[in-house]
């Protein structure tokens, strides 16, 4: 699973289903469908534009034939809103009976799996060393009570 960084600022985790706003700690929890929907919208971004046929097979396989182009407009309308709220706007436009297209002038940056790993690493040693730290003062502050005048 990747993640990608919006607008600078917004962190699409697609395992996770989630898009944290990394300014203001905002984060949005989606749906798997709209988080496949969002994957796939960009990774198939820079082919111009996405048409309708081509994102209803590519989100719902051959069942795509089956669903009504609501499905589809309602889950593109929470993909939007869901962006809007993190401060993304227009980050993909509708072709009327076209499909959609990607806003250009958002950058979108697919975040390298060293460095997810590398600040995992880092946050797990931050998270022992606390830990190791905190049994040193739990001891100290054991000791000292056990030895006190009043014992």
């Amino acid at each position: 699973m990747k993640r990608y960084l919006l607008n600078h600022n917004c962190i699409f985790n697609e395992e996770r289903h989630e898009i944290r706003n990394t300014d203001s700690a905002i984060i949005i929890k989606m749906t798997a469908m709209r988080a496949r929907c969002l994957s796939f919208i960009i990774e198939n971004s820079t082919g111009g534009i996405i048409d309708k046929q081509t994102l209803t097979q590519g989100l719902w396989g051959d069942r795509g034939q089956f669903i009504s182009d609501a499905n589809l407009t309602q889950l593109l309308y929470l993909i939007r809103k869901d962006l809007r709220t993190l401060g993304i706007n227009d980050f993909f436009m509708t072709i009327p009976r076209v499909g959609i297209r990607i806003n250009s002038s958002i950058p979108i940056e697919t975040l390298p799996e060293e460095k997810i790993q590398r600040r995992f690493k880092i946050w797990k040693t931050v998270v022992v060393i606390g830990f190791i730290l905190s049994l040193i003062s739990l001891y100290a502050v054991l000791d000292v009570i056990e030895f006190s005048p009043n014992n």
